[in-house]
């Protein structure tokens, strides 16, 4: 499965969100802080998520993000889907016509099985679970990243 440094940082800010669910909104700076994203990334992930409807953002000096559904409810899919289509191994997997070779490909076969396995174990992680479970940088790692 490829993934980019955008689902990183996404799923980074979404367990941030889920961590903090019904505190009112967080904003992007203190995200972008805690997870170790550069905000204007991060700012652009976010307008994804929110297009997406899994975000919900409020502007002013009291907005920032919130989760539009409590954090049980999405999924590591979820957000990967919004970020980055549905995620596969190679193209041959979702889309056979992707590869001449697909038809006869020894290799296939396993690369679906690997993309299966894949896609039911991120359907089956919510950010509830991955929140539970989350460790915060300590501050003397953060401050590391910017000097």
């Amino acid at each position: 499965m490829r993934l980019t440094m955008k689902s990183d940082y996404g799923l980074r800010a979404m367990i941030d969100l889920a961590a903090r669910y019904g505190k009112g909104p967080i904003p992007s700076a203190a995200i972008a802080r805690r997870q170790l994203v550069p905000e204007h990334f991060l700012d652009q992930t976010l307008i994804t998520l929110r297009r997406a409807g899994l975000v919900k953002s409020q502007r002013g000096p009291q907005g920032g993000h919130t989760l539009a559904k409590p954090p049980a409810q999405i999924t590591m899919l979820d957000v990967l889907r919004a970020l980055e289509g549905v995620p596969a191994t190679l193209d041959c997997v979702p889309q056979p016509g992707a590869c001449a070779l697909a038809p006869g490909c020894g290799m296939r076969d396993i690369w679906a099985q690997i993309d299966a396995f894949a896609h039911d174990l991120l359907a089956a992680t919510t950010l509830e679970w991955l929140a539970a479970r989350h460790q915060p940088a300590r501050a003397e790692s953060v401050e590391m990243y910017y000097i």
